[in-house]
């Protein structure tokens, strides 16, 4: 939640999520003066709907707005923190977004951009969890961009850093024997990734990863392994944009400047 007497502090909207039809709550996280991160939810009809997604000021409709209730919480993180590199997320330079969790940035650390994919809310920090500990399974074999570290807020950790493909490009039918390689290789380590749509396939110079491990999952169960492997071919030939860019309403400042 955020309460603040100071009407000096530096607000900045970091992400939003609001209901189109202002029928349940919206989320807001703020950074306080460049350096607090405070969560507030509001409720319906509070502030006007077409002004919801604007910093730095939100004007309520009616009145001013009261807080019907402030806690203080222990803010849930990743605990499956077994790489070495933490980072936290406001020494970051955001260069991008590529989705709504998902943006391009650089650090001191890089000699080159990379890619960050964090929970923007706590309730966000389970999927987070599980794609960590996917990419612990699958580290050093090849089949996903290369997991560079772990993605702090205040000590705790709400996501990661991951290598930049430069220049790769969503998968298509024409990519189906790279794709197949990619998958067979995630196979062989015994490893399910539940979730086969054509943009969790990343293809640059005839090669092919893997991304989005949130639903992966260990199975030794050869049949299993291998429905998923000949479902591939209907996925990459999949017109929707299943599993794509689409996004929610959102703000676009997910990270400081």
């Amino acid at each position: 939640m955020m309460a603040t007497n100071d009407t000096t502090a530096d607000i900045q909207i970091l992400t939003l999520l609001v209901d189109s039809k202002d029928e349940d709550e919206s989320e807001y996280r703020f950074l306080i003066n460049g350096k607090d991160v405070k969560y507030v939810t509001v409720d319906p009809g509070v502030f006007p709907k077409d002004d919801r997604n604007f910093a730095p000021i939100l004007e309520p409709s009616t009145g001013r707005p009261v807080f019907s209730r402030t806690t203080n919480h222990v803010l849930p993180g990743v605990e499956s923190t077994w790489h070495p590199t933490r980072i936290d997320h406001l020494e970051l330079k955001k260069l991008d977004r590529l989705r709504q969790n998902i943006h391009l940035v650089t650090h001191p650390l890089f000699n080159r951009p990379v890619i960050v994919k964090f929970a923007e809310f706590p309730w966000q920090i389970p999927y987070y969890e599980a794609e960590t500990t996917a990419y612990e399974w699958i580290d050093g074999a090849g089949v996903s961009p290369k997991f560079l570290g772990h993605l702090t807020e205040a000590g705790r950790v709400i996501g990661f850093i991951l290598e930049n493909i430069d220049g790769a490009r969503t998968a298509g039918p024409e990519d189906l024997k790279a794709c197949q390689a990619a998958l067979t290789r995630l196979h062989s380590l015994d490893i399910k990734h539940g979730d086969i749509n054509k943009h969790n396939f990343l293809v640059r110079d005839g090669k092919a990863v893997l991304v989005d491990f949130e639903t992966a999952r260990k199975s030794g169960d050869r049949g299993e392994l291998e429905a998923e492997y000949l479902r591939l071919e209907e996925s990459l030939r999949d017109p929707s944009y299943r599993g794509g860019v689409g996004i929610p309403e959102t703000n676009e400042h997910i990270l400081p400047e």
